[in-house]
């Protein structure tokens, strides 16, 4: 990483945000030989993936983790690295709690009765039909756009799922998604979701699905390889205080650095993005949608054990329940197995009955903790009542970062259309809010990163996009 500079550095591309997406698009422009800065407001690369110590020398990821078959760019830029992924643990069977019945299931659907299985099938038959009417570049052309973009997923589940069981297996699948109550999420973004990211089957699954692997080492070990390879062109502690644009060039001030360049890439939320004061002034339609934007909060909390104890009694740590916090667990050992570890999520707002989380669990770290064990051990037994330590990731305090998964808000698809895309000016977006298919996982954020990557190659090379449009 580099020393404070004096004075202005000529560049011809500063990236601002050295998370996943910011660095994946300086990686790519510099393999073309375009000179890059990148510069990072936090202590650390990686943005919304983070390792988390486990002990022995293990970590576990408290950010951004799975990836599954259908994306694709992300295992081709693991590959490119040298990285390894290894398989979600998924061997033996999941857990099903509800109204205190236990049950021990295999496979993606756990063992739902009747009316809720006829229920969750006409459910997700009307969500993915709804999902082919939506056009994949453009949402907010939808024969029902404004109809689907002024309600919220969960009021049409409230309406259309009429099965408690059914109704609540959706809202876990969803909640743990997007970090988020459905009640707060357009259900016309939902629809556009499913349309883009391999439809409802494949972004709950685990085996063949979304969840279906992790890097070796942590999905962080991404964004510090590509930190690592471009070097001094990184710069912490940096956050970016205003970008000026002119016919001619893009000045970008910054704590430790002031640059002159071609063009800029913003590699962050929108949220984020509305920190930084742009001259001559955004659109009226980005400056608004950076204020209305929102991104789901939770923290990710660990039991960490000397072993992976479940493995043995023929579990793969995996439940779905209605306990107090477990509502979703997931094994999220390392790959050697060489400790053992099960993650819950916790969110900041609850999701309907049974998501309302009490004030101590959000307020009280020791009694959250004590809550989470004591699920455990409902789900596992006695041995899960001593783990070694329980640690978490709280994606609520960060200082620079505004939640943890993107969301949108009804009206915000409909009202702002495709104001998170469109180049302004010198100035192009990434992150994976910007993403043209696969919104919120990873795959979005280094699909977001090149197609921005794409933009300025060209601007650079065509003396006809030289010029500001400040529209």
């Amino acid at each position: 990483m580099t020393e404070p500079q004096s004075g202005y550095r000529d560049v011809d591309v500063v990236i601002v945000g050295a998370g996943l997406s910011g660095l994946t698009a300086a990686y790519r422009l510099a393999q073309q030989g375009i000179s890059v800065l990148v510069l990072e407001a936090g202590d650390r690369v990686g943005g919304r993936t983070v390792n988390v110590d486990v002990g022995r020398g293990a970590v576990t990821d408290g950010g951004g983790q799975w990836i599954g078959a259908l994306h694709t760019r992300m295992y081709a830029l693991i590959k490119e690295l040298g990285l390894s992924t290894f398989r979600t643990y998924t061997e033996g069977d999941s857990i099903y709690l509800q109204h205190g019945k236990r049950r021990s299931y295999q496979g993606t659907i756990p063992p739902l009765g009747p009316l809720a299985l006829l229920a969750f099938a006409q459910a997700q038959f009307r969500l993915e039909r709804m999902a082919k009417q939506v056009p994949v570049a453009a949402p907010w052309t939808a024969k029902k756009a404004d109809s689907w973009d002024s309600t919220t997923l969960g009021h049409w589940l409230d309406a259309n799922c009429l099965v408690d069981e059914a109704r609540h297996l959706f809202t876990t699948c969803f909640t743990m998604m997007y970090a988020e109550d459905p009640h707060r999420i357009s259900l016309l973004k939902v629809l556009h979701q499913i349309a883009t990211s391999g439809g409802i089957t494949f972004m709950a699954n685990t085996r063949d699905g979304a969840q279906d692997s992790r890097v070796i080492g942590g999905m962080h070990l991404v964004s510090t390889t590509l930190a690592n390879k471009l070097g001094d062109r990184v710069i912490l502690d940096s956050p970016v205080t205003e970008i000026q644009q002119s016919d001619d060039e893009v000045l970008v001030r910054s704590a430790r650095a002031a640059v002159r360049c071609q063009r800029v890439i913003v590699a962050m939320t929108p949220a984020d993005a509305g920190r930084i004061r742009v001259t001559p002034e955004l659109p009226v339609r980005r400056t608004a949608l950076q204020r209305a934007w929102h991104n789901g909060t939770e923290t990710k909390v660990f039991a960490v054990y000397d072993k992976p104890f479940w493995r043995k009694q023929g579990f793969n740590g995996s439940a779905l329940t209605d306990l107090p916090i477990a509502h979703f667990v997931v094994d999220n050992s390392p790959a050697d197995g060489s400790v053992g570890v099960l993650l819950v999520f916790v969110g900041t707002a609850g999701a309907g009955p049974g998501f309302t989380w009490t004030d101590d669990v959000l307020n009280d770290q020791a009694a959250r903790h004590a809550a989470f064990v004591r699920d455990l051990v409902t789900l596992f037994g006695p041995e899960a009542a001593n783990p070694v330590e329980v640690v978490e990731k709280s994606w609520v305090d960060e200082p620079w970062i505004n939640g943890c998964v993107g969301t949108r808000a009804p009206g915000i698809l409909t009202g702002y259309t495709d104001a998170a895309t469109v180049p302004v000016g010198r100035l192009h977006w990434a992150g994976t809010e910007a993403a043209p298919e696969f919104e919120s996982y990873l795959e979005g954020a280094v699909r977001a990163a090149e197609r921005a990557a794409a933009e300025v190659r060209v601007a650079l090379s065509d003396p006809v996009h030289s010029k500001t449009d400040h529209r």
